[in-house]
């Protein structure tokens, strides 16, 4: 009977699970036994291993299509698990905001949350400035960002540079916090705890009239810049910020903090 790889990576998962829940330190039971169940777990793994290796590589050429079903069932069981750990991860951050804007923020001030961290994780939105009204909802052009990191809610940035209410665009499946006015577009989000703005100015012409060159298009990590873009010209301008693209719902709305 032929093992499938999906079969083989549960049970490698499973026995890993187990092997980190044992309790070292205080199970009460002897050395030399708990040596034997490590050891054991190690040879146990390293056999499910090699019965992955021997799978994927016996597969007769008239077996193709067994061995391309047998390749998409690890990837959507690698999929799955890591769907699964995101939510968890997001569901933690999101518990930590709401208790972050119980004992922090103040009633009556406007917060959004909105996914512009690490692979799309929330991050939270306290607005500062230009708070407006339409049909959709409260908005604003500024706001302080703060991101769940090390256990607790932390202060990353204050963004008041837009002149726009502020957006979501995406780039690359990685969504940013979008601002800007006529001549300038700014994108912001968090990368492995560390805050990311792009900054980009359209100098028009500047090369043949240069008065119009009035500002280099940028990129900073934790408010220090990192690459300098350089003076980008109207066509450039356009390129760089074509790159990003609106949600469908791009719109970000507050929502009135209630204790």
């Amino acid at each position: 009977m032929i093992v499938s790889i999906k079969s083989v990576v549960e049970r490698m998962s499973k026995m890993i699970r187990n092997f980190m829940n044992w309790d070292l330190r205080n199970d009460g039971k002897n050395v030399q036994d708990v040596r034997g169940k490590i050891n054991k777990s190690i040879v146990n793994v390293f056999s499910l291993f090699m019965t992955i290796m021997l799978l994927s590589m016996a597969a007769p050429a008239g077996n193709l299509q067994a061995a391309s079903t047998q390749r998409r069932q690890v990837q959507v069981a690698k999929t799955g698990s890591q769907k699964a750990s995101s939510k968890a991860i997001s569901a933690v951050m999101m518990n930590a905001y709401k208790k972050y804007l119980r004992k922090n923020v103040r009633s009556k001030k406007y917060y959004a949350i909105v996914n512009i961290g690490n692979n799309n994780a929330p991050v939270l939105l306290i607005g500062t400035q230009g708070a407006g009204r339409d049909k959709t909802g409260r908005h604003y052009t500024g706001c302080k960002i703060y991101y769940y990191k090390k256990d607790k809610v932390v202060k990353m940035d204050t963004f008041k540079d837009g002149g726009r209410w502020l957006l979501i665009s995406k780039r690359d499946g990685q969504n940013y916090l979008t601002n800007g006015g006529s001549d300038f577009s700014v994108q912001i989000c968090i990368k492995n705890g560390n805050i990311y703005r792009y900054q980009y100015y359209n100098n028009h012409n500047w090369m043949k009239n240069y008065e119009n060159k009035w500002a280099a298009s940028i990129v900073k990590k934790n408010g220090k810049v990192i690459k300098n873009i350089g003076y980008l010209d109207g066509k450039l301008y356009r390129k760089y910020t074509s790159y990003y693209t609106y949600l469908k719902k791009s719109e970000v709305i507050f929502i009135r903090n209630a204790k």
